[in-house]
């Protein structure tokens, strides 16, 4: 069989801005590897890992934040494969009551939920659950009083608070970003009856040999979190001993391990002898999953490029999003998918292309723009740019 040979990489563009971002305090370190037909094309570490200059190295464990939301997702998928889990299982049958407050209305009162809360509304994010730490209305201001973002605590005891509090919305009808992969974490404990991180290096880390990911960062190789709007709101836990495996957001990696996790998707669910779910699964979790008729909650706009949303030529599968038309302001083949989180990391897989990338820095208060920027250069450097990077764009890097 003829194997087709890996896209040439211009890594001049990419090296330039994130040299720029470094020089302008915009992020302190990175480590960034990219990947076509199962080889590395490119993979560097820039800058420092701590405020003392230790450097970044392809060794450094960044908080991967909403990137461990496909883990997880994967993860139920793989128990739904195996029989153990239903996508119409409601929520409640996993957390007593939940749903049972019911709905929260603007006046103050409540009214039923007018069905259940699914295992598939927590992976599309259509279960009326919230972050309470981006907004200030009443549902928000229930989540920080019921401290239901609280690492002190297990999962058990996180999502029966959850449970106290109403929804948001009526579930199934708009797309809301939030905890729903919190709960589907402890989904996963009562179903495997093991902690989530058991269970997920059973299920994943293990067979994947991802040795360095895990919610126990070892403290000599993490790299120093930026005092930013997000360790105020959104606070990582750095413990070497956490209490709260958050399926959310919880998780700590390298660039060697989850480009090793990425690997596993390109290949529709199974890498280097390991298999978490069959193709034909795998390919019903990068479909479109919202309802034609669904709207978009208040923080959507902020997830920028990434927001699943028509606008940006978006859909959202199971536990991603999925990009389901090309669009002229942001590079990408149609069926490319992905998820970024609020530490500043970023990954995608674009089949069309044949580009798998993964970026890990901590760089919060900049992780919109450089999400902007860092798919740009990346581009900027293949053999054919793609739709979005033609004249001006391919050229400026540098972000407004």
């Amino acid at each position: 069989m003829e194997t087709k040979a890996a896209v040439e990489f211009d890594a001049s563009h990419l090296n330039r801005w994130v040299d720029l971002e470094i020089a302008e305090g915009r992020m302190a370190g990175c480590a960034v590897e990219v990947v076509s037909q199962g080889i590395s094309i490119h993979r560097n570490s820039h800058g420092c890992r701590t405020s003392t200059g230790d450097p970044a190295t392809l060794e450094t464990q960044f908080w991967i934040a909403s990137m461990t939301k496909p883990v997880v997702s994967i993860t139920a998928m793989h128990l739904v494969e195996a029989g153990w889990l239903n996508l119409q299982d409601p929520v409640s049958e996993f957390v007593p009551g939940f749903g049972e407050a019911g709905v929260l209305l603007e006046d103050g009162s409540t009214e039923p939920a007018s069905r259940p809360v699914t295992v598939h509304d927590l992976l599309i994010h259509t279960a009326g659950i919230t972050y309470g730490q981006f907004g200030d209305g009443p549902l928000h201001r229930t989540y920080k009083d019921a401290k239901v973002y609280d690492f002190s605590v297990a999962n058990e005891v996180i999502c029966q608070r959850l449970a106290a509090v109403p929804l948001m919305q009526q579930p199934g009808t708009i797309f809301e970003y939030g905890m729903s992969t919190d709960v589907l974490g402890r989904v996963i404990e009562v179903i495997t009856g093991a902690s989530l991180d058991e269970a997920l290096r059973s299920i994943v880390f293990g067979p994947l040999k991802m040795r360095d990911t895990g919610f126990k960062p070892e403290m000599s190789r993490v790299a120093d979190f930026p005092d930013s709007s997000i360790k105020k709101k959104l606070p990582p836990d750095f413990s070497s001993s956490p209490v709260w495996f958050s399926g959310g957001a919880g998780l700590f990696s390298t660039v060697h391990d989850y480009v090793r996790f990425t690997r596993l998707l390109r290949e529709k669910g199974a890498f280097d002898g390991a298999r978490v779910v069959s193709p034909d699964t795998f390919d019903l979790m990068v479909q479109q999953h919202l309802p034609s008729n669904v709207s978009f909650g208040e923080y959507t706009p902020a997830l920028g490029i990434t927001a699943p949303w028509p606008p940006n030529g978006l859909g959202f599968g199971l536990g991603f999003a999925v990009r389901l038309e090309e669009v002229e302001e942001t590079p990408g083949g149609v069926g490319e998918f992905f998820w970024p989180g609020v530490s500043g990391c970023n990954f995608w897989v674009d089949p069309e292309n044949d580009l798998i990338v993964v970026f890990l820095t901590h760089a919060p208060d900049y992780r919109t723009e450089h999400r902007v920027g860092l798919k740009r250069a990346i581009y900027a450097g293949l053999p054919t740019a793609g739709p979005a990077l033609s004249g001006n764009q391919a050229a400026d890097l540098k972000l407004n």
